[in-house]
């Protein structure tokens, strides 16, 4: 066990990708992903500058826009978000849209699209997900008998193209969902993303890099700045979507729904709370003064001083 935190993995995925000497996190953790549905390891070619990501702070946009490329030389996309409210699914078709658009010109054949993987990491539950990884792809059966195929096309210059290679694919990653067992790669990277640490067990040949590249105290000032903000921000995103829950409560108390949406809001309200001590002990450990977290988080002298009294 550490004695320092983590930076939060979905921050530190733009942090590792400006220095070439770290994309074999970022690879690592994307190739452990791909694995589930049976695709080779993979390295990053390039980095994709699209609409999306230029200049914005928003976290509403992509983290990172990537070409990867297999043993085999095949050739994809891979887009890696976060989203903090229940729209993902929706914001995940627009900008897997969106991302097919701009990676090419517009006199450029469209049949030179590169297959696209949208990784979405998920910082909430929802009563419909249990599990924390989900996939989805586009298939292909015939109507009478709903028998899946594999749809094989050859365009003018008889190159053989499969609909598997031309569709999307989607992982929304529920990361509170993570059940803290360790079954495989996939596992070590859910539970580092969850905890913002890495167990003294873990085998991935990754993790120990991450430790080291990772830890909070070894960025640099404007770069912890940053950080900090980010925290802010992430906060802020969390208590919007809390008081989402609680305007959808009322309205559920008007309807007769009341226990239900009690049952949700505490629910809500429990992991709120969780996630702002985990920020507030992340900050204390740093050193960082109270009044500093104060103007970080929205909580109160009191409110710190009694996270600060449950750390001893």
């Amino acid at each position: 066990m550490q004695d320092k935190p983590l930076i939060s993995f979905d921050y530190a995925i733009k942090y590792l990708l400006r220095n070439k000497g770290d994309y074999d996190i970022v690879e690592g953790f994307i190739s452990a992903l791909l694995a589930m549905e049976g695709y080779k390891p993979v390295k990053i070619n390039a980095l994709l500058e699209s609409e999306s990501n230029r200049g914005s702070a928003d976290l509403k946009r992509s983290i990172a826009d990537l070409v990867v490329q297999d043993e085999d030389d095949n050739k994809y996309i891979v887009e890696i978000e976060r989203s903090f409210t229940p729209n993902f699914m929706h914001k995940a078709c627009f900008n897997t849209s969106r991302l097919v658009v701009d990676s090419i010109s517009g006199n450029q054949d469209y049949t030179t699209i590169k297959k696209v993987f949208h990784i979405s990491l998920l910082y909430f539950a929802t009563q419909e997900m249990k599990k924390p990884i989900y996939h989805g792809k586009t298939i292909i059966h015939e109507v009478d008998t709903a028998h899946p195929v594999n749809v094989r096309i050859a365009n003018q210059g008889l190159v053989m193209f499969e609909h598997k290679n031309v569709f999307p694919e989607y992982f929304f990653i529920s990361i509170p969902l993570f059940n803290e067992v360790i079954h495989q790669e996939i596992d070590e990277w859910l539970y580092m993303m969850k905890h913002s640490e890495v167990r003294e067990d873990f085998k991935s040949p990754y993790m120990k890099k991450v430790q080291e590249r990772l830890a909070v105290l070894k960025m640099s000032e404007a770069d912890r700045i940053a950080y900090y903000t980010y925290l802010k921000e992430a906060v802020h995103s969390q208590d919007v979507l809390m008081a989402a829950t609680e305007k959808g409560r009322a309205e559920g108390i008007e309807k007769g729904k009341a226990e239900g949406e009690q049952l949700g809001l505490q629910k809500g309200e429990e992991k709120l709370r969780h996630e702002k001590e985990k920020i507030v002990s992340n900050l204390l450990g740093l050193g960082v003064s109270i009044e500093k977290i104060c103007q970080a988080t929205g909580l109160s002298v009191k409110e710190i001083d009694e996270i600060k009294y449950k750390r001893h």
